[in-house]
């Protein structure tokens, strides 16, 4: 498989972008055009990053066409999300046109590269995000391909002008057999995406492999999984807050504006002032200057680099109008939500109101009863319904369910139909020094600034 997309990737042509309005769809768009390919794309509808690749010279439709793809391209690339019986995909099998899903040609691409690849179920973004600013930061000239948009020239991803690449590789797919990185991250490893992975060992196969194809391989200390997936691999590094672990979290204090650590790599103590709080993003920052260190980078300068990084668009990403705090974040996982939840609490919000877009109704069903339990410290919990991506309703469970799931544990929970009736019912009650935290990985996120607009 790698050999024949190396083959494209080695003689620039032309490529077509089926859904390339996702952030990772859009970061690899903008690899190849910097690789010399001629790029075109579709999606359902344009938005910010299609935008900036048409600015850039990339052709974009707006909309799914099987005329789109003539004149045809040399090759093709879909979203994970777009199967097949779309009808560009349909045209292109016709004409015999290899069309590829995004992970495989990243994997491909990277191979070209010194790499370190960040996975796992939780923090894939901001640690990578993490590295690639501090390796920007030192002047490594470190390229990067992640999950958010941040402050980093591409905003989404950027060829660099060195020989190394620093990149998020998603499992939810299970591309993620396909890289081969010279350092390999799991930040976490939990079952999920159920409707790709029947069993938790399918998903640990899946990461065994990718572990097997990686040089060394950094894990968090305690973490079960992780250490089941990586037994046997000769080169395990973890960090953690023993002694024992390669890279050591010594503190962490968090305060409404960040987080300070304290460190030691190698018996070298350093401090680090991080603009994120909670424990999950120290753990993210730490494996972040564990990347940066395989690059050469001192600890000292990585932490030094991290102080100037402002975070990655939808990861506890804040907004104040009116002396109410807005935040949003990505988190769509139990875990991912309980841990922005501790995040919060380090703000001491007067009350705090928080907003649920569950993503898919299999990962809804599947993960029910923790959902549930994620949003304890709630004051009110609003529930819009399932952000289905690719799946039929009947693949699981909605909103509905989980409402009355939490009708059972909390005072206020509602339900609502669509973001435009929540704003208007709930913004008239914001006072100064309430939080709004507003969760999910779908449309979810546009309810910041709706909310903004009112205020």
């Amino acid at each position: 498989m790698a050999e024949g997309i190396a083959r494209f990737l080695g003689q620039p042509g032309r490529v077509h972008l089926m859904g390339i309005g996702g952030v990772g769809m859009a970061g690899l768009a903008r690899l190849l055009m910097q690789a010399g390919c001629t790029v075109s794309g579709s999606d359902a509808q344009s938005n910010r990053l299609t935008r900036q690749l048409a600015a850039e010279g990339v052709r974009i439709f707006e909309g799914h066409d099987a005329q789109q793809v003539f004149p045809l391209p040399d090759f093709a690339i879909r979203t994970p999300a777009l199967g097949e019986g779309n009808v560009e995909v349909d045209r292109l099998r016709a004409h015999q046109i290899p069309v590829f899903v995004r992970g495989q040609v990243l994997a491909a691409y990277s191979h070209a590269y010194r790499s370190i690849a960040v996975a796992g179920a939780h923090g894939k973004t901001t640690t990578s995000s993490m590295m690639a600013s501090i390796l920007y930061e030192t002047q490594q000239g470190s390229g990067y391909a992640v999950g958010g948009e941040t402050s980093l020239p591409g905003r989404v991803a950027d060829r660099g002008d060195g020989d190394c690449l620093v990149f998020e590789a998603d499992e939810s797919d299970g591309t993620l057999v396909y890289y081969a990185p010279e350092v390999g991250f799991l930040t976490h490893v939990e079952w999920d995406h159920i409707e790709r992975f029947r069993s938790e060992d399918a998903l640990l196969a899946c990461y065994r492999r990718f572990v097997g194809n990686c040089e060394r391989v950094w894990i968090r200390e305690g973490d079960v999984l992780a250490e089941r997936v990586c037994e046997g691999h000769s080169k395990i590094f973890r960090v953690g807050e023993s002694a024992q672990a390669d890279l050591q979290l010594c503190a962490a204090t968090s305060d409404a504006m960040g987080q300070n650590l304290e460190l030691k790599y190698k018996g070298e103590l350093a401090t680090c002032r991080l603009c994120l709080p909670g424990k999950h993003n120290a753990w993210n920052a730490l494996m972040a200057i564990a990347g940066a260190a395989a690059f050469g980078v001192s600890v000292r300068e990585a932490c030094e680099a991290l102080e100037k990084f402002q975070g990655v668009a939808r990861r506890f990403q804040k907004v104040d109008k009116n002396g109410v705090m807005l935040i949003q974040d990505y988190a769509h996982h139990p875990t991912e939500i309980r841990a922005v939840m501790a995040s919060v609490a380090c703000l001491n919000p007067a009350r705090l109101w928080v907003v649920f877009q569950p993503h898919r109704f299999s990962r809804t069903q599947h993960l029910l009863a923790d959902f549930v339990d994620a949003f304890a410290g709630a004051d009110a919990l609003a529930m819009l319904p399932v952000y289905a991506a690719s799946e039929l309703a009947s693949q699981g469970v909605g909103s509905e369910l989980l409402v009355q799931r939490c009708r059972e544990k909390y005072d206020q929970v509602e339900a609502f139909a669509d973001r435009a009736t929540l704003v208007k019912k709930w913004a008239p009650h914001f006072k100064a020094g309430d939080v709004v935290l507003i969760v999910g990985a779908g449309d979810v996120e546009a309810l910041q600034s709706e909310f903004v607009d009112v205020l």
